[in-house]
């Protein structure tokens, strides 16, 4: 099968939410598959075509006050201001894919990339149209102005109309499986959790002790999460275990850089920065427990949690929420849980997770017998 993939985030860039789409695309052409991706950057291991986005990375400083410009972008460009984005995308993929698909993948956030999938099948009326969602679009959504009431009423209707025409909906859990269904009742729409790869090497940490890792970002990846409950936890748990090491790899906001340097055990934390996802998943493999943490209102708990999993190392949730559930019900304090945490030895449980190539295999299997 040949497969067109248009999605906003994708290496070299280095992110959760470009992962899965790059492991989608390795996987599908691990299997036979033919595979073109448009995106804002493309790593030298996979076929595609690159249309610049102004900020393809995250900005990092405290979020500015909104001008009217800024306003006007919400109110006129639907669903998303990276619509503007999407359009060229949609002209580039005319031009640069080298064959007629038999599948044009999209893949959100942001949602407005869904619009692809509408306008190419137009272009290409024998292709057959998969979506790929990772967060919510209305339910939960991270775009506060969706929570408008009449906002919320038009865009449902919006995404009704956009897409419609979808044959697959593959989602990172029930809920927003759900969700994405509703929009596209007709379409086959099943759950495709997080998948991971394995990690290859040991990481070595500088110093000898108890490492406890967070990977990822925070108010980066949520703006509704924050670090302050890992910090005020892990300055209460170093006072009962003085073995205790805190290593955070990923992308920071200046905010949350200063926060960690203004904290009172700053000595004892690992500013680690961002790193590959090979480096990422071997840190996560050398912890001795592994941080998680939500939004208090969040439903579930970050993608991470599976790729926590694959390690075989104990997991620690962290702040409040219902999300916890999900993770374990274990009693004690955050800082409580975290002092208990002794150097970690063996192989532990990794039952229950998905693997990228069992996740493609089952992927390739569903796409073609429709």
């Amino acid at each position: 099968m040949k497969f067109l993939f248009l999605t906003r985030h994708f290496p070299p860039a280095v992110s959760g939410g470009a992962r899965r789409p790059y492991l989608w695309a390795k996987g599908l052409m691990a299997n036979g598959a033919d595979v073109f991706v448009v995106a804002p950057d493309i790593p030298n291991d996979i076929p595609g075509h690159m249309v610049p986005h102004p900020f393809r990375d995250p900005p990092t400083g405290l979020p500015g006050r909104k001008t009217l410009r800024d306003h006007a972008r919400d109110l006129l460009l639907w669903p998303d201001p990276d619509i503007r984005w999407t359009k060229r995308a949609i002209t580039a993929a005319k031009d640069a894919c080298p064959f007629v698909p038999d599948w044009i993948l999209t893949t959100s956030p942001p949602e407005s990339i869904h619009a692809a999938g509408q306008a190419l099948l137009a272009h290409w009326p024998e292709a057959k149209w998969a979506i790929d969602a990772r967060d919510h679009w209305l339910v939960r959504p991270f775009r506060k102005q969706r929570l408008n009431p009449v906002r919320k009423k038009v865009e449902q209707a919006f995404a009704r109309r956009m897409l419609s025409p979808a044959r697959a909906i593959f989602a990172v859990n029930d809920l927003i499986r759900d969700e994405f269904a509703g929009y596209a009742p007709k379409a086959h729409a099943e759950s495709l959790p997080h998948f991971v790869v394995r990690a290859a090497d040991p990481y070595h940490f500088k110093r000898d002790g108890v490492h406890l890792v967070h990977t990822g970002s925070f108010k980066l990846s949520d703006p509704d999460v924050s670090i302050e409950p890992l910090l005020r936890a892990f300055e209460t748990a170093l006072e009962h275990n003085p073995d205790l090491f805190l290593h955070l790899a990923g992308r920071l906001r200046d905010d949350e850089i200063e926060a960690v340097k203004a904290s009172t055990k700053a000595d004892r934390i690992e500013l680690m920065g961002v790193v590959p996802l090979a480096t990422s998943l071997s840190i996560q493999a050398s912890a001795d427990a592994l941080i998680v943490l939500a939004a208090p209102e969040a439903p579930v708990p970050p993608g991470k949690l599976q790729e926590y999993r694959a390690t075989g190392r104990p997991v620690i949730p962290v702040g409040d929420g219902d999300w916890r559930k999900l993770v374990d019900n274990l009693p004690g304090s955050d800082a409580e849980r975290l002092a208990a945490v002794t150097s970690f030895s063996g192989e532990g449980d990794v039952s229950g997770v998905l693997f990228y190539d069992d996740a493609m295999a089952m992927v390739a299997k569903t796409l073609r017998t429709l």
